[in-house]
């Protein structure tokens, strides 16, 4: 039982747990928005694709996510049980560093609705999406070149998804 309650300590622990959580919460909401008659009658009919567009994609989405997570929540497990030796336990944020990063994604989100009144969706979202990427990367892998790189693509490319989803597609009004 301790190699069971050493690996939940893990991140392949908190991947299984991170996957069963975004899977249960989509599989239980497509369940749902697919059992509602009037909603799913309104899907693919004329030109507007309809209420029921939205919430299948994002829980679609979700669901994929959860699976990847449990993946390789599963795989870390896996290689977690194959290893021997003892392994140096790995350094993690002090808990004052993880509240200060949540209070200051909480103050960006807040600015984040009068930074799209004066500089709009596009320009706001991207403002608002590569400093976050950015620096969730050079967290993960520790070198600056490939952080900024993938921050600022990953950034772009999400603006311009939320941007044609939401302003081109749905018609969204801001």
């Amino acid at each position: 039982m301790r190699s069971f309650n050493s690996f939940l300590d893990r991140a392949a622990g908190r991947d299984l747990a991170c996957g069963l959580l975004f899977s249960g919460i989509a599989l239980v909401g497509l369940i749902d928005v697919s059992g509602n008659t009037m909603l799913m009658n309104t899907l693919g009919r004329g030109p507007d694709p309809g209420p029921a567009l939205l919430p299948l994609t994002v829980l679609s989405f979700m669901l994929l996510g959860g699976g990847i997570l449990l993946l390789k929540g599963l795989a870390g497990w896996v290689l977690h049980l194959r290893k021997t030796a003892e392994q140096t336990p790995t350094q993690s944020d002090a808990p004052l560093s993880r509240h200060t990063h949540a209070a200051a994604l909480l103050v960006s989100l807040l600015a984040l609705p009068s930074v799209v009144t004066s500089l709009g969706f596009l320009p706001a979202t991207w403002l608002f999406a590569a400093p976050w990427l950015i620096w969730l990367e050079y967290r993960r892998c520790h070198r600056l070149h490939r952080a900024l790189l993938l921050g600022i693509i990953t950034a772009s490319l999400l603006s311009l998804a939320l941007y044609l989803i939401f302003i081109t597609l749905l018609g969204v009004a801001l």
